[in-house]
């Protein structure tokens, strides 16, 4: 491939990630070399599978301040950690020459302020030309969402979370 494009897969419904997934196996399959990151869930369901197909994976597994209270320096060290662990995932993706870059909850990063939007910028217009890049979750700012060649939502419309069924291993993680 001459140039990679920007994939943003956003919005409030299931699937973002499957759907991340999916165009990891697809590239793969494809024979390109791919990368898969992943913020903010441990050691999800999709990922020995993602490992038996050759694809690169690494987690970074905080939890997202939604679903935990954090305290002022344990708050620090996350944003910091959560930072690092994307800077990281651009850096090897350049040194490994990939072909294809997920970074999984990207979105929930730059709303919780995890991560700004500055720095966000920054990485993905100094990606590798020929890196497919591959970003997914909900709130991405505007700015963002201009910078994507493939913008994508996907939006709930009916969930059994809303009636209280946590996520289920194998569906929603």
């Amino acid at each position: 491939m001459k140039k990679g494009y920007l994939h943003v897969i956003t919005g409030d419904g299931k699937g973002k990630t499957t759907a991340s997934v999916g165009l990891a196996v697809r590239a793969v399959g494809f024979g390109m070399k791919v990368f898969y990151a992943q913020l903010f869930k441990e050691e999800a369901s999709e990922t020995k599978q993602l490992k038996k197909l050759g694809i690169k994976y690494m987690g970074y597994s905080a939890k997202h301040p939604y679903f935990k209270k954090y305290g002022d320096e344990e708050l620090d060290a996350s944003k910091g950690g959560c930072l690092a662990f994307v800077k990281d995932a651009f850096a090897e993706a350049e040194r490994g020459q990939y072909d294809m870059l997920v970074i999984d909850e990207l979105g929930p990063a730059l709303s919780a302020g995890w991560i700004s939007e500055e720095e966000a910028s920054e990485l993905i217009k100094n990606k590798p030309e020929k890196l497919e890049l591959v970003l997914t979750g909900r709130g991405f700012p505007q700015d963002i969402l201009k910078l994507g060649d493939y913008v994508s939502e996907i939006r709930n419309i009916k969930h059994p979370y809303e009636k209280g069924v946590g996520a289920r291993k194998g569906i929603e993680e």
